[in-house]
């Protein structure tokens, strides 16, 4: 293996990051938005709860504003015609935003972090292991370790969903990319991602990663999380690679793939794209089952809709094996997720830096400049999502679908940059809801606060362990 992603450095064949455009030499004739009145004070706002702040601009200053965080220009781009511009249209004037480089020190090269030409040649290669072909038999896993669960939870108890969920995720992910071999390390897995997202999201914005090289055991502990996910998917690796790379699983695939020349992924490679499935196989759909669980807690209506769509589902109530046709079938269960994912969907935020001076749907952008595009902005446009801050998922009827413009929907991303796993993701998601639904419904352990608080971070997470009643 080679250098680890933590001290690996940014590869020269990216784009040159672009220098920053600073409040003293900002350009004439930039979209309103907030001046601060004290020193800090857009830092603290914007920290404080970001999501909130980025819903401020829209309803004060319109779909495009612009704002100064540690003196760096950032523009925030709310309207569908501009989301498309910055994610499909113009997708190759911008490189990723921030937050992506503290994520590279975990993630390494993957799909998630990586930038042009690299990024053409993994996503190329990572199609075949998500074709449809593939999900059947990722989804009779997913079933079956799903119902190990579910079987597990009895009537009267109380559970942490966030953890629940976490843990139920990771143990999907880990079997579908590595088989069995991973079973030994999820425990460590789960110990070491919780702590390195801890980190990646306290130190997102610019000039933060200065923490990094501070003696102290909090930052410390960083690099050495870091370094234990790198050990073992490497040590996986090494295995797979001494007693043959075939398999079903992930992993299998990955160490097999070939490009158009014939090349294939080195061992580095295959270590960074396994970390980045590790993650955004669990944590994210983890978060939105979460939400999801918290909002059918105190819809009942909508719980037994989707309890009588799961009762009639062979895979559900028998030993049939779930299939992608089956599951993705479920109407209710789609409305329950698709529902979710535009109130709180887990990638909330898309941060880019322009590589030059660009016209995004009628807004000069300076070159250097970060744009900030959100999901949980966008997707909360009363124009197409009457009631926006209402959970209401008999809205997602053909005729929405079929309405929404490009950009008003994303949260998967879009363009080449949409996640390659979302159907793996919805697949996922789907089950786990009707599984649940089948056999227990959950109520908030407290009825005063049956809704966690948000917890918006690298991903839009609840806060707290989130108890819920087994019923």
């Amino acid at each position: 293996m080679g250098v680890r992603p933590f001290v690996a450095p940014r590869p020269v064949e990216y784009a040159r990051v672009p220098t920053p455009v600073i409040d003293s030499s900002a350009p004439a004739h930039l979209p309103p938005g907030p001046r601060p009145r004290v020193p800090g004070e857009m830092l603290w706002r914007f920290q404080r709860d970001t999501p909130k702040f980025l819903l401020s601009l829209r309803d004060t200053y319109g779909h495009a504003s612009s704002f100064y965080l540690n003196r760096q220009l950032f523009l925030g781009l709310f309207s569908p015609a501009m989301v498309h511009e910055v994610t499909v249209a113009q997708q190759s004037s911008f490189i990723k935003g921030v937050g992506f480089e503290r994520m590279r020190k975990v993630l390494g090269e993957g799909l998630l972090t990586n930038e042009e030409p690299i990024h053409l040649r993994h996503r190329r290669m990572m199609q075949p292991p998500f074709h449809k072909s593939r999900l059947d038999g990722y989804a009779a896993e997913m079933s079956d370790v799903t119902r190990q669960t579910m079987d597990t939870w009895l009537p009267g108890n109380t559970i942490f969903l966030g953890p629940q969920m976490m843990r139920l995720t990771l143990l999907i992910v880990a079997r579908t990319l590595f088989g069995t071999d991973a079973d030994r390390y999820t425990d460590r897995i789960a110990h070491s991602m919780d702590i390195a997202i801890d980190r990646i999201e306290r130190t997102m914005l610019p000039g933060l990663d200065r923490f990094d090289s501070l003696p102290l055991p909090y930052w410390r502990a960083f690099h050495r999380a870091a370094d234990d996910l790198a050990e073992i998917a490497e040590e996986l690796i090494r295995e797979r690679r001494l007693r043959g790379v075939d398999g079903d699983d992930l992993l299998g695939l990955l160490l097999a793939l070939r490009d158009e020349d014939g090349s294939s992924f080195t061992d580095d490679e295959v270590r960074d794209e396994a970390l980045t499935l590790i993650l955004s196989g669990h944590e994210t759909t983890a978060n939105a089952l979460t939400w999801a669980f918290s909002w059918l807690g105190g819809r009942p209506d909508v719980h037994d809709a989707l309890r009588a769509e799961a009762l009639d589902q062979d895979w559900v109530t028998g030993d049939a094996p779930a299939t992608v046709a089956d599951v993705m079938s479920c109407e209710v269960a789609g409305q329950v997720i698709a529902e979710t994912l535009r109130m709180a969907p887990p990638v909330w935020v898309a941060p880019r830096r322009a590589l030059m001076d660009l016209d995004i749907a009628g807004v000069r952008v300076p070159a250097g400049a970060h744009v900030l595009v959100s999901q949980y902005v966008t997707q909360r446009d009363p124009e197409y999502f009457p009631d926006p801050h209402t959970w209401e998922p008999a809205r997602w009827t053909e005729q929405l679908h079929a309405s929404l413009p490009r950009g008003a929907y994303f949260p998967f991303g879009a363009g080449t940059r949409k996640c390659l796993g979302d159907q793996f993701a919805l697949l996922e998601a789907r089950i786990i809801l009707l599984h649940a639904a089948a056999r227990h419904r959950l109520i908030p352990a407290d009825p005063e606060h049956p809704m966690p608080k948000a917890q918006p971070r690298a991903t839009y997470r609840a806060e707290g362990p989130v108890p819920m009643v087994v019923t």
